[in-house]
């Protein structure tokens, strides 16, 4: 059976840490990602298998 993940999109911004030279470090399921603009995160969560919840 497969595990439904949800998370809510405010929480999944509180993981975007703001990079001092900018954009953002986003870290996911134990990866880290560089983005540049928050709303990567919503496309970032699905490939993980999330639902975002908005």
């Amino acid at each position: 059976m497969e595990t439904i993940k949800t998370a809510s999109f405010e929480y999944l911004m509180g993981l975007a840490k703001k990079k001092p030279e900018g954009g953002y470090l986003f870290t996911l399921d134990g990866q880290d990602y560089a983005i540049e603009d928050v709303l990567e995160i919503s496309k970032i969560a699905e490939k993980h298998g999330y639902i975002v919840i908005y």
